[in-house]
């Protein structure tokens, strides 16, 4: 029963989120094996977690890291044409959080502190390091979750969370 709430409490923070027509376009990237919106569903849910658990600001944390990957075009086969130090920002794990902050800042309410929890989410590979705990949150879940879904690429990582994208 325990859990339930906590899914309850989550789809109240989110549900604008995972219902809104820009957003629902994730669906049909492919990220680490998975869906791109399942994985963003995983990664808001369990730093939604983590804050809860710390007693930090769960509703602003869950609200960022379920945005923190919102692209809207698949990274795949895309073709790069910079050279040098220009074609490595152009590459997807460089490039992809500030795109996600344009598209979070374009269709929701984004405040300072979940700006910076989507920008820096790739950190170490985003060269400034977080600049509050909530991000930090957002960046080591974001790891766990990636690292689950790469070492079981066949499975979903998060199936008890399936009811909940299935509303979606």
């Amino acid at each position: 029963m325990e859990t339930k709430k906590y899914y309850d409490e989550f789809e109240t923070i989110v549900g604008d989120i995972l219902t809104h027509t820009e957003f629902q376009k994730i669906k049909k990237i492919d990220h680490h094996g998975n869906g791109l919106f399942e994985h963003s569903v995983a990664v808001g849910y369990y730093s939604y977690r983590v804050a809860r658990f710390l007693r930090m600001d769960c509703h602003s944390i869950a609200r960022a890291a379920t945005l923190h990957d919102f692209f809207l075009e698949s990274w795949q086969g895309k073709v790069k044409t910079e050279k040098g130090f220009n074609r490595i920002k152009e590459m997807h794990g460089f490039s992809h959080p500030k795109t996600a902050l344009e598209n979070a800042e374009k269709y929701f309410d984004i405040d300072e502190r979940q700006a910076d929890m989507i920008v820096k989410h790739m950190f170490p590979l985003t060269p400034i390091p977080p600049m509050n705990l909530g991000s930090w949150v957002v960046t080591a879940v974001d790891k766990c979750v990636a690292t689950n879904e790469l070492i079981f690429k066949n499975t979903q990582p998060i199936k008890r969370l399936k009811s909940l994208m299935s509303r979606a």
